[in-house]
């Protein structure tokens, strides 16, 4: 995934928001939808290649993204056959649905496995954190305050990168009052072109590395919304998965590393 944008108690005090469009190889393998974990329940898209996933949503209690970083120069490459990211974002989903256990869970998979560089994201209507891989520093884990949040290929809220910055300044005050406006807005966004280098495509249409599929996803204390495109999401309508979604009972309270409230 190479878009996600997150917003943290923006409608409604305990609510998370999450747009996402995944940029990817058309020719690698994957299926929209589905119950990818039955025991704990975890739903999102899956990698027909390595069997992982790019979003995951546990129940209605949780979201996880991966976003792939963007190399640099002097990165070295993982010790050993890296694993694929999409098994960590399934690890993490599958951890107990609260921000110290699945911060655990994925400070484990990565202590435990190479994985090439990533980011990420674990959100709930609690709280949530980023937490920033780029072997062989140590992983770097910074909470989510509420508001919104930017993730490319670059570190969260990085305004060094254009399409972090320009979504960053495009969301700035703005406070849907209602799930079906804030839905309207996030769509739009994850359907932007751009025009130039100062408002880069959200949507990509160009390159080795299209968008293929977009989500929106909607966790609240007393309910829930997912929505996909499969496909670029400025061609076609989204289809509605909430009934993936099913009750999970309340996990005891635990912290989030700063990042639940």
């Amino acid at each position: 995934m190479c878009t996600l944008i997150i917003g943290l108690d923006v409608v409604e005090p305990g609510s998370v928001a999450l747009a996402a469009n995944r940029d990817e190889d058309p020719a690698r393998p994957s299926a929209g939808p589905a119950l990818l974990l039955d025991a704990p329940p975890v739903v999102g898209g899956r990698d027909l290649r390595s069997g992982g996933t790019w979003l995951a949503l546990r129940a209605r209690r949780a979201a996880v993204a991966i976003l792939n970083r963007r190399p640099r120069a002097d990165d070295a490459p993982p010790a050993g056959a890296p694993r694929s990211r999409g098994l960590l974002a399934l690890a993490v989903a599958a951890a107990p649905p609260v921000a110290d256990a699945a911060a655990d869970a994925a400070l484990r998979a990565l202590g435990a496995h190479p994985h090439a560089p990533c980011t990420v994201v674990w959100a709930s209507p609690d709280g949530g954190w980023a937490l920033a891989h780029e072997p062989p520093a140590a992983p770097v884990l910074r909470p989510l305050a509420p508001g919104w949040h930017v993730v490319t290929h670059a570190d969260l809220d990085d305004r060094a990168e254009p399409r972090t910055a320009m979504l960053l300044d495009d969301l700035a005050g703005w406070a849907p009052r209602t799930p079906d406006a804030l839905e309207a807005g996030l769509w739009a966004r994850l359907r932007l072109h751009g025009d130039g280098a100062a408002r880069p495509p959200v949507c990509i249409h160009d390159g080795p590395m299209p968008t293929v599929s977009a989500s929106v996803v909607w966790l609240a204390r007393g309910g829930a919304r997912y929505l996909h495109v499969q496909g670029r999401p400025c061609e076609g309508a989204p289809a509605d998965h909430s009934h993936l979604l099913a009750d999970e009972p309340p996990a005891p309270d635990g912290g989030a590393h700063g990042g639940s409230r």
